[in-house]
């Protein structure tokens, strides 16, 4: 399977909430913290193994009921085998699950990720970690701060 992402779409967390938590009233810094928003994000995403933001992927390869994606949350499935759309489709976790009706040779998929509503305790350690990043612009940061990991750790997918 070939996977390809085709969009990245908006924070999760924004600039503005952002601000509030690290009571910055000023634009001053705002492209800085946008910066470290994104590292944050990045960060939660790379402990998770969840796509916190809501992408567009592209999943392409021979025919199979069951195709292992790795990606997560799914939100959304397309699914076009030979070339004409399936309806029907399925998942669960990372896989998307093709009913035993459906046969082909190929298959395209279009997967959307993301939460329908983006949960508060990833909110906060995203935050956390811009915070941290904020305050030691110097500081190699090898460790998420431990709040963050601790909320994150709910999330994580092990063994991946």
């Amino acid at each position: 399977m070939k996977v390809k992402r085709l969009s990245i779409g908006l924070s999760p967390v924004t600039l503005e909430r952002a601000k509030e938590h690290l009571r910055v009233m000023s634009s001053d810094f705002d492209n800085n913290i946008r910066g470290l928003l994104e590292a944050a994000i990045t960060a939660a995403e790379n402990y998770t193994g969840l796509k916190l933001r809501e992408y567009e992927y592209s999943v392409t390869g021979d025919f199979a009921r069951v195709i292992k994606t790795g990606i997560m949350p799914i939100k959304e499935v397309l699914v076009r085998v030979d070339g004409s759309e399936v309806d029907n489709v399925d998942w669960e976790d990372s896989a998307v699950i093709l009913l035993d009706t459906c046969a082909g040779s190929k298959i395209d998929i279009k997967i959307t990720t993301g939460f329908d509503i983006f949960p508060d305790d990833i909110t906060a350690a995203i935050l956390l970690i811009t915070g941290k990043l904020f305050e030691n612009p110097a500081d190699s940061v090898e460790n998420l701060p431990k709040a963050s990991s601790n909320l994150l750790n709910a999330y994580k997918r092990w063994g991946r």
